[in-house]
């Protein structure tokens, strides 16, 4: 069985740079020149991607055959990287990021729950853009929207850090209202980032936004809607996703005891999600434009 996912273009809102608000996202013309052109694909080929605004029609199902007829072996936590031949017409052909995981588990259902309606337009939402699953068998290939390591180039200013934080303690506060829990959000090695580009290349954290991302959700679960986000598999996750952040962020100038009290509070209290990012709200106020301009 196979399902595609779309969504339609929302107005900008504005508000607090903490408050939620829903990106403008465009949709480029699209081309049925390309259906069915396995020559488009070529894997794994690291390098410049798709945007997440850009939305095509694509053969799908010929990249998931061709996944499977090359990498039947592969690592089922390893994600491949699908790159259009370079002479290919670039505005037409988007860069994806395929992952196999198995159909009966929770995972496939969570990530269909994140990318269905309302939900997906939540700007707060981390999961990766869900393109196209294809169930196979035992095993599901999902498609995903092409996403870049979140640490390079590397943090250059307190403000990289500081977004990169807000966007952390939303992400989970979001999780948690869906009642996901998502049991490895203290693993940096599962976040990536969209940069908004077509690729790397003159990539400057300064001028371009970005958008952090948890690649995987294989170890998530999702409880009953009346669950208690205070019940003890959230709090591990808060606990975790302060571990992590103070790990990260040990030292960082001018904003490190701020980061301390933070995660301090994260790892030794009954926190909630949503507690931890209102905490940093708070914290964030007394920092000036200067402290957000100091280089790391």
């Amino acid at each position: 069985s196979t399902s595609t996912y779309t969504e339609e273009p929302e107005d900008m809102g504005f508000g607090h740079p903490l408050q939620r608000m829903v990106n403008l996202e465009t949709l480029d013309e699209r081309s049925e020149g390309f259906l069915g052109n396995h020559a488009l694909y070529r894997m794994p080929v690291a390098g410049s991607s798709s945007t997440s605004s850009h939305y095509y029609f694509v053969d799908f199902e010929a990249v998931v055959d061709e996944y499977l007829a090359q990498y039947a072996a592969v690592d089922p936590q390893d994600v491949v990287f699908v790159q259009p031949e370079p002479d290919g017409p670039p505005s037409n052909i988007p860069s994806l990021i395929l992952r196999s995981i198995p159909s009966a588990g929770q995972e496939l259902a969570i990530l269909q729950h994140l990318n269905a309606g309302e939900v997906r337009r939540d700007p707060w939402n981390p999961a990766p853009r869900l393109l196209y699953a294809a169930t196979k068998g035992e095993r599901t290939v999902l498609c995903l929207e092409r996403l870049f390591e979140y640490d390079q180039p590397p943090f250059q200013t307190v403000y990289d850090v500081v977004d990169y934080v807000r966007q952390t303690l939303e992400g989970l506060s979001f999780l948690h209202e869906q009642r996901i829990v998502h049991a490895a959000y203290g693993d940096h090695r599962g976040v990536m980032m969209d940069i908004g580009r077509p690729s790397m290349d003159a990539f400057d954290r300064a001028q371009f936004p970005v958008r952090y991302y948890r690649i995987s959700f294989a170890r998530a679960q999702q409880l009953a809607h009346d669950a208690s986000i205070h019940g003890p598999l959230f709090q591990k996750d808060v606990r975790d996703c302060g571990a992590m952040l103070a790990r990260q962020f040990e030292g960082v100038p001018r904003v490190y005891n701020k980061l301390k009290s933070l995660t301090g509070a994260m790892m030794g209290r009954a926190f909630g999600a949503e507690d931890a990012r209102k905490l940093f709200e708070a914290l964030c106020k007394s920092i000036d434009s200067a402290t957000y301009e100091t280089r790391l």
